[in-house]
């Protein structure tokens, strides 16, 4: 049996985020544009692992995690964003 990737985990350990932190990214314009119509939907998204949060930022090109959201949002503007 092949080994997941830290990536595969993350995304088999996903949670919503909750009002605070959706309203923390939208706010920062972490998004992107694929709600229907064209609207903002967030470009970071929650998981954990041993019990703690990890934020993730990606594209399908590359992916960032952080221990905070905050952390995520800086990542999508620094790197993410540029690989979509």
């Amino acid at each position: 049996m092949a080994k997941k990737s830290h990536f595969q985990v993350l995304k088999e350990n996903k949670k919503p985020l909750s009002k605070a932190e959706r309203d923390v990214v939208m706010k920062a314009k972490a998004v992107w544009h694929h709600g229907p119509n064209g609207e903002k939907t967030p470009a970071v998204w929650k998981s954990e692992i041993n019990g703690k949060p990890v934020y993730v930022t990606n594209t399908h090109r590359a992916y960032q995690d952080a221990p905070t959201v905050k952390g995520a949002i800086s990542k999508f503007h620094k790197t993410i964003k540029g690989t979509a």
